[in-house]
């Protein structure tokens, strides 16, 4: 796992990004509504899971912002 933070600014409470670093992008779970930290280079139409009920999801983009939706289930 990589540190997204200045270590020395972390030492004193505080939660500095690394020089260079983009920030996440937050996204609230459509199931059970907790915020999912998405990484800063998400794109829509990526898949992933939900950390807390392990839902299966999408992202997607709405009015250039980026949601989550329930993963559509394919018929076989």
């Amino acid at each position: 796992m990589v540190n997204k933070y200045d270590p020395l600014w972390e030492y004193a409470g505080v939660k500095h990004p690394l020089v260079g670093t983009k920030p996440d992008v937050t996204a609230r779970c459509p199931v059970c509504h907790v915020i999912v930290q998405l990484d800063a280079s998400a794109r829509a139409g990526q898949h992933g899971e939900c950390g807390l009920c392990g839902e299966q999801l999408q992202i997607t983009q709405e009015e250039g912002v980026l949601k989550l939706e329930p993963l559509a289930e394919s018929t076989q």
